[in-house]
C-alpha cells in the first residue's frame, strides 16, 4: 500500500475557511489549528487531578479484551497523567462508515506526532459514543456488488429497536449473523474472506451489546496502535463523572443561556448553527426502559416520553447513587469529555468541528479550556483495476472523488455519437421554437388556440429531446462494457454523490486485503494533513 496526499475541491466551504485562519470563523474556538503556539499551550497547560480515576475507568471497560503492550503503556502513561489526543463515533454496524477508522487513523497519527514533536508520551483515546440512541443512524452498511458494481444496504433487521442507548441494546446475533452473510454474499471470495467472516461471527458471538461488537472489532484492528477506548455510558465512568453532572442539574439555566448566546453570535457572524434543540437542561434520564430528555418547567423537571417530574433534590440524589441513568445531549457531551480527559487536540468530522464553535462558552463556565480543533484526515482507497480504468478513461483522480464520472460519461458517449445526427436533432428543435414563436403571434386571439398551440409545441418538443436522448441511451447500451466500469468508479469513488468514507464500510477492505490490513506493521506510515489521502492498494 501506498499514501499520496491530493487536493480535491472542497465542497464544505466552513472546512475550508476554518482550516485557512479565517477570523470570523476561529474567534469561536480557543486555538488556531494551524499554530504551533496552539500546541505548546495545550502540552504545558495543568492537568485536572482526574488522570488517574479516568485510566481506572478505561482499564475496567476494556478489561474484556486481550490489551496489546502498546495500550498497556498507554493505560499507564495516562495515569501518570499524559495528554490525549481524542475523537468519537457512533458504533455503526460492523463499526459504520469507513470514516469512523479513519477517525480512529486521525487519532493515532496525531498522537504519534505530538509524541515525537515534545518528546513526551500523547495517548490515542476513542469516545465510543454509545449513549447515543438513535438506532436509524447505526443500524444498516453498504456492501458494493462484485457482479453488478452497484451499491447494496445491508441492514439489521429486528422487530424491537432499542428505546434506550446503544449500550444498552443487546442484539439479536441471529439477525447480525444474518446481516453478515448478506453483506459477504454481495462480495467475491478472496483468500481472506473465510477467516474474516470466522472472526466477524466470532465477535458477534461474544459482544453482550451492540456497542460490544463495535469495541471488539476495532480491538482487532487497531489494538496493535494502542489506541484506547471507553464507552460515553460506561459505568465506571459515570461514576467519575458525578460532580459534574450535579453540577449540570444544579446550572442548567446557565448552560442553556451560554449555549443560546453563542448560538446566536454563530448566526450573526453569518454562519448557519449546527445544533436544534428545545431542551433547557441538557441532559437525558434513563426511565421506563427510555432515553428521555429532561427540561425544566414550572420549577420540576420533566421528561419528555412520560409525564414523571422530578425535584432538583431528587435528581442530585439520583446522581450520586445511579450516575449511570443519565446521560448527556449534543451540547454537554464535549464538556464532559473535555471535563474528564487532558486533551491537547479533538479530531471531528465537519459537523462536529461545525458545533464545537457553538460550546466555547458552556466550557468556559466550568473552567474547562476547548482543545484544538482538527478535522478528521479524510481518505480514498483506490484498487489496482479502479487504477487501470482511470488510466484507460485518462480521468484525473482528484476529478472524480469530488465531482464523480457522470461528465465524462456523457463526453465518452457523446465521442460515439454521429455529429450530423446530433446536429439535425438541434436544427430541428431551433426550427421548432421558431415556428412557434411566428404561430404564437397569429394564434394568439383565443385562449383555445393558445393553449392548442402551446401544446402541440410542448409534444413537438418532446419527441424531438426524446429522440436526441434515445440515441444517446442505444450508443450507451452498444457500449455496455464502458458503462459498467463508468459505474465501478462512481460507486467506487463517488459513491452516492459523496466521499468513498461516507458510504463505504470497512469489512469491503477488509475482505480484499485481509484483518490486519490497519495493524501497525501493514498499514503505512501516515502525517497529519488537511489533505485528501489516496491509498493505492
Amino acid at each position: 500500500m501506498d499514501c499520496l496526499n491530493i487536493t480535491v475541491n472542497e465542497k464544505d466551504s466552513f472546512i475550508k475557511e476554518y482550516t485557512n485562519h479565517n477570523a470570523q470563523i476561529l474567534k469561536f474556538y480557543a486555538f488556531d489549528p494551524n499554530s504551533s503556539e496552539s500546541y505548546d499551550q495545550r502540552m504545558t497547560s495543568p492537568n485536572n487531578g482526574r488522570e488517574q480515576a479516568v485510566a481506572s475507568a478505561i482499564r475496567a471497560y476494556m478489561s474484556d479484551v486481550s490489551l496489546t503492550e502498546e495500550q498497556q503503556e498507554n493505560l499507564n502513561a495516562l495515569a501518570d497523567g499524559a495528554k490525549v489526543v481524542i475523537g468519537g463515533q457512533q458504533a455503526g454496524l460492523f463499526t459504520g462508515p469507513l470514516y469512523t477508522f479513519h477517525k480512529i487513523l486521525s487519532i493515532i497519527t496525531k498522537a504519534k506526532e505530538l509524541s515525537q514533536t515534545y518528546d513526551a508520551r500523547v495517548v490515542p483515546v476513542f469516545w465510543i459514543a454509545g449513549e447515543d440512541h438513535d438506532f436509524e443512524e447505526v443500524n444498516h452498511a453498504y456492501t458494493m456488488q462484485q457482479r453488478t458494481g452497484t451499491l447494496k444496504k445491508v441492514k439489521y433487521h429486528t422487530l424491537t429497536p432499542p428505546e434506550t442507548t446503544v449500550s444498552r441494546y443487546v442484539p439479536d446475533r441471529e439477525a447480525l449473523h444474518n446481516a453478515l452473510t448478506q453483506f459477504f454474499e454481495a462480495l467475491p471470495e478472496t483468500v481472506y474472506s473465510k477467516s474474516l467472516i470466522e472472526e466477524i461471527e466470532h465477535f458477534i458471538d461474544s459482544a453482550e451489546t451492540w456497542v460490544d461488537l463495535f469495541k471488539l472489532i476495532v480491538q482487532r484492528c487497531f489494538g496493535s496502535h494502542g489506541i484506547l477506548m471507553i464507552d460515553a455510558q460506561c459505568k465506571a465512568l459515570r461514576q467519575v463523572e458525578k460532580p459534574i453532572l450535579k453540577q449540570l442539574v444544579q446550572r442548567h439555566d446557565e448552560v442553556d443561556k451560554a449555549f443560546r448566546r453563542t448560538q446566536q453570535q454563530v448566526e450573526k457572524a453569518g454562519l448557519t448553527k449546527m445544533i436544534h434543540t428545545h431542551t433547557n437542561v441538557h441532559l437525558f434520564l434513563h426511565e421506563e426502559g427510555q432515553r428521555q430528555l429532561l427540561n425544566y418547567e414550572a420549577g420540576n423537571y420533566k421528561l419528555s416520553k412520560s409525564e414523571k417530574c422530578y425535584t432538583q433534590e431528587t435528581l442530585l440524589t439520583l446522581v450520586e447513587q445511579e450516575p449511570e441513568l443519565f446521560s448527556n445531549n449534543v451540547v454537554t457531551r464535549p464538556l464532559m469529555q473535555e471535563w474528564l480527559f487532558n486533551t491537547v487536540a479533538f479530531i471531528g468530522g465537519p459537523s462536529e468541528i461545525k458545533y464545537w464553535g457553538e460550546l466555547k462558552e458552556v466550557l468556559r463556565l466550568f473552567d474547562v479550556e476547548m482543545p484544538i480543533v482538527l478535522p478528521r484526515m479524510r481518505m480514498t482507497y483506490v484498487s489496482a483495476q479502479v487504477k487501470r480504468l482511470l488510466d484507460m478513461y485518462d480521468l484525473n483522480v482528484e476529478d472524480v472523488i469530488s465531482e464523480g464520472v457522470e461528465a465524462a460519461r456523457a463526453t465518452f458517449i457523446r465521442s460515439h455519437a454521429s455529429d450530423l445526427v446530433l446536429q439535425q436533432i438541434d436544427n430541428m428543435l431551433t426550427q421548432q421554437h421558431q415556428f412557434y414563436d411566428v404561430l404564437a403571434q397569429e394564434m394568439s386571439d383565443t385562449e383555445d388556440n393558445r393553449n392548442l398551440l402551446k401544446k402541440n409545441h410542448d409534444i413537438q418538443t418532446y419527441q424531438y429531446e426524446y429522440l436526441k436522448t434515445r440515441y444517446l441511451n442505444n450508443i450507451a447500451k452498444d457500449n455496455e462494457v464502458s458503462m459498467r466500469h463508468f459505474k465501478v468508479l462512481t460507486h467506487t469513488l463517488h459513491p452516492m454523490g459523496g466521499l468513498q468514507e461516507r458510504i463505504w464500510n470497512p469489512l469491503q477492505l477488509l475482505n480484499e486485503n485481509g484483518i490486519d490490513m490497519y495493524a501497525s506493521h501493514t498499514f503505512p506510515p501516515l502525517r497529519y494533513t488537511f489533505d485528501q489521502i489516496v491509498v493505492q492498494i
